[in-house]
């Protein structure tokens, strides 16, 4: 198995839900259950990466590594370059994003995803699985990713891709699928990254994947073994999570 580092970028204020971290789950707060889970994987260190005070006190509550970062980064993935800088990760270290609005993803998908960095061919990895309905196919907030003959990402989009008045959604279909916000780094990718200016396609979209794809990075999908869970993107989410957990 890769030798591989979590870290789980974490900020406050989120758009949609402010506060998002530190929402209660049966007890424990959501960032709690993110670092629970990322200790059940095979990961040698674990980091949370934070610019909230808040935060990073409850996260040393519970015994987790923090990392205050500046409060100006635009993406987690700023947020984590900025860890690894500070750590001096050395640039084969892989290092797994791991989302904090993420609390029921199994430990297995975290191992699954930094495995694909075992080829020194790839850039990034990332995890998909196959959509189970043209409903959630035809979501702007289901994101797709249409996949070449080596399973590695053509394009990632919001809108129904490929364009088809008959696609069949089944779960045999592997060359479009919906993707998870979970991606596996060499540090060595990572600081690449931050040298590279974001391209109209990636504002289009709202996408911070598609910067590394316009800029020729390999990134690899892989299907997930098993489902992700719900993540946590609105109040509504919650409920669904803690029915998940009862």
């Amino acid at each position: 198995m890769i030798d591989y580092n979590i870290v789980i970028p974490a900020r406050y204020y989120s758009n949609r839900l402010p506060g998002k971290p530190l929402i209660d789950i049966l007890g424990k707060t959501m960032i709690e259950r993110v670092w629970l889970n990322a200790n059940m994987s095979l990961a040698q260190e674990i980091v949370i990466a934070t610019d909230d005070e808040r935060i990073a006190d409850k996260a040393n509550d519970f015994g987790a590594n923090v990392c205050l970062t500046s409060d100006k980064h635009e993406s987690g993935t700023d947020r984590i370059t900025e860890v690894i800088e500070r750590l001096e990760w050395p640039n084969d270290k892989i290092v797994l994003n791991l989302q904090g609005d993420e609390p029921l993803l199994p430990a297995t998908l975290m191992n699954e995803c930094a495995a694909l960095l075992a080829d020194k061919n790839i850039d990034i990895g990332t995890l998909a699985s196959p959509f189970l309905s043209k409903e959630d196919w035809l979501s702007p907030n289901m994101v797709k990713v249409v996949t070449d003959c080596d399973g590695c990402a053509m394009f990632f989009s919001r809108s129904p891709i490929p364009h088809s008045t008959n696609f069949e959604i089944n779960s045999m279909n592997r060359n479009v699928v919906h993707h998870h916000g979970i991606y596996a780094y060499s540090c060595k990718s990572l600081r690449k990254l931050q040298g590279f200016t974001a391209p109209q396609i990636q504002v289009n979209e709202n996408l911070e994947q598609l910067k590394a794809l316009f800029h020729g990075m390999r990134i690899k999908v892989g299907i997930a073994s098993i489902p992700p869970g719900i993540s946590i993107d609105v109040a509504e989410d919650i409920e669904l999570v803690i029915r998940a957990l009862s």
